[in-house]
């Protein structure tokens, strides 16, 4: 019975983490690209700074909930979207460029 239990468990954890998916957004000097994504609750968005920048560009939300370290050129940073909502995102050292993830 419990490896029955255990097995369930496994393919249910498998089933849903192949559902789970990752959404590239660029961002540098001049733009969020896309500036707008849906995805759904435990997708992962993949920041992926353009541009060389001293320092890096820093990926920031605008409620303060998250922010990658800073990326050299080519660098990418993940952060998975666990909830649903509407998250503002901006470039630290480009404060207007902004994008909008809607986690569904």
């Amino acid at each position: 019975m419990i490896r029955v239990l255990v097995a369930s468990f496994v393919v249910a954890l498998a089933a849903a983490s192949a559902q789970a998916a990752e959404v590239m957004v660029h961002v540098g000097h001049s733009s969020v690209d896309p500036a707008e994504i849906k995805i759904k609750a435990g997708d992962t968005v993949v920041f992926h700074n353009i541009h060389e920048m001293p320092g890096g560009h820093t990926v920031t939300a605008d409620d303060g909930s998250f922010e990658s370290p800073p990326l050299a050129k080519d660098e990418k940073w993940k952060h998975t979207f666990e909830k649903p909502g509407t998250y503002g995102v901006h470039v630290k050292q480009h404060p207007t460029n902004k994008g909008v993830v809607i986690v569904e």
